[in-house]
């Protein structure tokens, strides 16, 4: 391998290693945050043409028993759609309430989106398993659950569990191991970014030394 070959290929490395830790310390951020799921970062292509991509792990997170009406966890592929500042969002997040007007909003503050716009639970509001909310024995609306196909909203087929929160995905072990790893696979590509940066310098300043 040349010299700027593998120079260039350490810093490939070391931007692939770079892109893993920040995934890792996203995923040690929501370790508690219900709903969320863990990130892998996969590279492809070899030397300069490696590439990386974060892949969202699809594995379903176990649930817990809240006894909260309003704390609705997904069972299944599929998100919740919300009312965000910039249009519809989508969240896993279950830990949902009532503001004053008796709108359902999520843990940030947007309103949970039905079938018939932002969600409002009458008293004595029912939510069913698949989305439908019952008051009075009449539905009034439906959750608006969606998932994506590729690029592409779709309506979602998760089941809704109400009083219940899907945990994390996170596993807090498996990614302080894989930050160990990660860190040690970017020392190893600085120290040999360093040690290739040493080599080109010695070519330049020793090589006219000895023509002359």
């Amino acid at each position: 391998m040349q010299i700027p070959d593998a120079l260039d290929s350490a810093a490939t490395g070391m931007r692939a290693q770079t892109a893993r830790l920040d995934s890792i310390a996203e995923d040690l951020a929501h370790a508690a945050t219900p709903g969320y799921r863990a990130q892998r970062v996969v590279a492809r292509g070899f030397g300069a043409e490696l590439r990386t991509q974060a892949l969202i792990s699809r594995a379903q997170g176990s649930l817990r028993r809240t006894g909260v009406p309003t704390d609705l966890a997904l069972i299944g592929s599929g998100y919740f759609a919300v009312a965000g500042a910039r249009g519809v969002e989508y969240t896993r997040d279950g830990r949902m309430s009532l503001d004053a007007d008796g709108l359902l909003r999520d843990v940030h503050g947007r309103a949970v989106l039905g079938a018939l716009g932002a969600v409002r639970l009458g008293s004595g509001a029912v939510i069913h398993s698949d989305g439908r909310i019952f008051c009075r024995g009449a539905v009034v609306d439906r959750l608006r659950i969606v998932d994506f196909d590729g690029t592409t909203v779709r309506r979602g087929h998760a089941s809704v569990r109400a009083g219940y929160l899907e945990e994390s995905g996170v596993d807090p072990i498996e990614e302080m191991t894989s930050l160990v790893a990660a860190q040690r696979c970017f020392e190893a590509d600085q120290k040999a970014a360093q040690q290739t940066d040493e080599t080109l310098k010695r070519a330049v300043t020793e090589l006219p030394a000895v023509r002359s």
